[in-house]
C-alpha cells in the first residue's frame, strides 16, 4: 500500500510540474559555438487546437564573449496546409549598461524570450515546423550554443 501510494504520489508531482499546453520544447546545438548564414535550425509541433491563441518562446544559450547586445532572427513558419509565413524579430539580450539579461551558468547565458506573442494558427489543425534563421550582418556569429524553441497554447480566441 505504501509503495502504491508513494508510486501515485510521484506521477501526481511529474504532472504538476509539467507546464500546461506545452506542445514543443526542444533545442538544437550550434557545432563549435558557430552560427552561419546557412545553419538553419527548424523545429516540428503539432497545432490541435487552432482556435487558441499561441505563444513561442526562443531559447537561446550563448557564450559570455558573445560580442553583441541583440539578436536579429528571420522566423519562417510552416503551417498544416504548407503556407510559409517569415517574419523579422530583433532580441534585446542586454540592458542598457551591456548586463545581460538572461540566466547565467558558468561561462555561458540561457535565455528563454518572446518570440510571438498571443499568435493565431491560421492554417487549421496539423503538422507545423518553424524555422530560426540567424540575420545579423556577419555571415557567422560566434558564441551561440545552442537555440531552440518551447510553444505553448494560450487562452482562446474570441
Amino acid at each position: 500500500m505504501i509503495k502504491l501510494f508513494s508510486c501515485l504520489t510521484l506521477v501526481f508531482l511529474l504532472n504538476a510540474c509539467s507546464e500546461k499546453g506545452k506542445l514543443a520544447d526542444e533545442m538544437k546545438e550550434i557545432p563549435k559555438s558557430q552560427w552561419s548564414y546557412n545553419q538553419i535550425p527548424d523545429f516540428g509541433f503539432e497545432i490541435k487546437q487552432p482556435q487558441l491563441y499561441h505563444q513561442f518562446y526562443l531559447k537561446l544559450r550563448i557564450q559570455k564573449s558573445y560580442p553583441f547586445e541583440n539578436l536579429y532572427l528571420l522566423a519562417h513558419i510552416k503551417d498544416a496546409q504548407g503556407k510559409i509565413t517569415s517574419a523579422r524579430v530583433n532580441l534585446t539580450l542586454a540592458d542598457v549598461d551591456g548586463k545581460p539579461l538572461g540566466k547565467m551558468s558558468g561561462n555561458s547565458i540561457n535565455y528563454e524570450l518572446p518570440l510571438f506573442v498571443n499568435k493565431k494558427m491560421e492554417g487549421g489543425p496539423g503538422q507545423y515546423f518553424i524555422a530560426i534563421e540567424q540575420n545579423m550582418r556577419d555571415s557567422i556569429i560566434n558564441g551561440v550554443e545552442s537555440i531552440g524553441v518551447k510553444i505553448k497554447e494560450g487562452e482562446p480566441i474570441f
